[in-house]
């Protein structure tokens, strides 16, 4: 009995080829763009969520083969029924593979949850969406954890859809220098920063989601409330419709960024020091702290 058909290669798949085809495409990935060595200690940024809930068990298979040791880090972003209802979830999985868990909140850290910041955006006292806030947050506080766990690398569970809509949000904010920096590789790390690789860069959403399911992986399937006010929402559901009408329109997309880094090579903007953190950035402060600065300072006037 088939369970999917791959339209760019025009193949059906049973359940066993594909469970087969998603954990060797993942490994080919990682050889193909050097993302990981033997000798690796790897933070598996999980969220809950069907994606890395699926590169966890990906990764645990692969990686059984060389001596790298795995951990989980997870961040909760305080959305009542939405991130905790993930907590309980991950420590399942941890408890299951034997995997060391760190953890963290946006309150510890930052003093405040996205659902905070959503309550002051729909006031109307805060300018930017909730996810503006989430996305910056949560890449600190994995680096955050991903250094205190001492990682060598961090691997996250971002898929060809979610680099295409990252490249074409890039385009459309005009930001070259975040679009620079924002590369496949580990050969061109920055201090302060621990690498990161993504081992689902060549595999569309549906697949890790139906590799989840197939697998029957304990997983958070509620959509979050705050994501229909973003921008990457619009253009997610844009680009999935224009995939269907034109299949390899998302690699297309991928190399593009690909050529992108190869004619700019080195040249990246040069980044000093935040002043609260020490992280690296092109400001005085990087752009979490900026942010939980801004909204101490909306907290500070509200009336």
């Amino acid at each position: 009995m088939y369970v999917y058909f791959k339209r760019d290669a025009g193949r059906f798949f049973t359940r066993k080829e594909f469970l087969d085809f998603v954990e060797k495409k993942t490994l080919k990935t990682i050889q193909k763009y050097n993302m990981l060595r033997y000798d690796d200690k790897i933070a598996v940024a999980v969220s809950g969520g069907k994606d890395s809930i699926a590169l966890l068990y990906v990764l645990d298979k692969i990686e059984r083969a060389f001596r790298t040791e795995l951990v989980i880090i997870h961040v909760d972003e305080g959305i009542k029924g939405y991130s905790d209802l993930s907590p309980e979830i991950i420590a399942n999985h941890a408890k299951k593979l034997g995997f060391k868990l760190y953890q963290t909140s946006f309150r510890e850290l930052f003093g405040y949850s996205i659902d905070d910041v959503a309550e002051l955006y729909l006031k109307g006292l805060v300018e930017w969406e909730p996810c503006s806030f989430c996305g910056e947050w949560r890449r600190w506080a994995l680096n955050y954890l991903a250094n205190k766990a001492g990682a060598t690398v961090m691997a996250t569970a971002h898929t060809l859809d979610d680099f295409a809509q990252t490249v074409i949000i890039n385009i459309m904010r005009n930001s070259l220098p975040r679009l620079l920096r924002f590369s496949f590789s580990r050969e061109r790390p920055i201090p302060g920063f621990v690498p990161r690789v993504y081992p689902f860069l060549e595999l569309y959403e549906k697949e890790t989601a139906l590799y989840t399911h197939l697998r029957d992986l304990e997983h958070n399937d509620e959509p979050c409330p705050y994501a229909e006010y973003s921008m990457r929402w619009d253009l997610r559901m844009f680009l999935y419709e224009q995939e269907e009408k034109h299949p390899g329109l998302l690699f297309n997309i991928l190399r593009f960024h690909q050529n992108l880094l190869d004619k700019a090579g080195e040249r990246l903007i040069k980044l000093g020091k935040c002043i609260v953190c020490g992280y690296p950035t092109p400001q005085r402060l990087c752009r979490a702290h900026f942010l939980q600065r801004y909204v101490d300072s909306i907290v500070k006037n509200e009336p």
